[in-house]
C-alpha cells in the first residue's frame, strides 16, 4: 500500500473520530453544545441537524468507499461547509482563539481532499 494511501486512511480515521465525537455531543444534547448554540442564537433543532451531518460525514469518510469511491470526498466537502459556518459563527460572536478547532479541522479536511483528489486520465 502506498504511503499516501496509508496517510489518507489515517487522516480519514482521525477526522471521523473528531466529527463523530462532536456529532455525538450535539445529538446527546451536551450542556456545552447547548450553551454554544444558544450563545450563537441558533435554535436547538439546528444543533441536531449539524450533529446529524457531522455523524454522517464521519461515517462517509471511513465507510463511504464501500458504497462509492466518491463518497469520502463528498463527505469531506459537506463537513468543510459545516466548518465554514462554524468559523463564520465564531468570527461574529467570539474571540479568534475560540475558532481554532474549526480552523484546524478545516485544514485537515482540505488535506484529505488534496490527498484524495480524483485521478484525471
Amino acid at each position: 500500500m502506498p504511503k499516501s494511501n496509508v496517510a489518507s486512511w489515517v487522516l480519514a480515521g482521525l477526522l471521523a473520530l473528531a466529527f463523530g465525537f462532536v456529532g455525538f455531543l450535539k445529538l446527546s444534547t451536551s450542556p456545552m453544545e447547548v450553551a454554544v448554540f444558544t450563545h450563537f442564537g441558533y435554535p436547538l433543532w439546528f444543533m441536531y441537524v449539524i450533529g446529524t451531518i457531522e455523524l454522517a460525514g464521519a461515517l462517509g469518510l471511513v465507510c463511504g468507499r464501500l458504497i462509492d469511491a466518491r463518497l469520502p470526498r463528498m463527505a469531506a466537502i459537506g463537513l468543510l461547509i459545516v466548518m465554514t459556518g462554524a468559523i463564520g459563527s465564531h468570527l461574529m460572536f467570539d474571540p479568534l482563539s475560540l475558532m481554532l478547532p474549526a480552523v484546524v479541522l478545516s485544514a485537515l479536511l482540505l488535506g484529505f481532499l488534496y490527498a484524495n483528489k480524483p485521478v484525471v486520465v
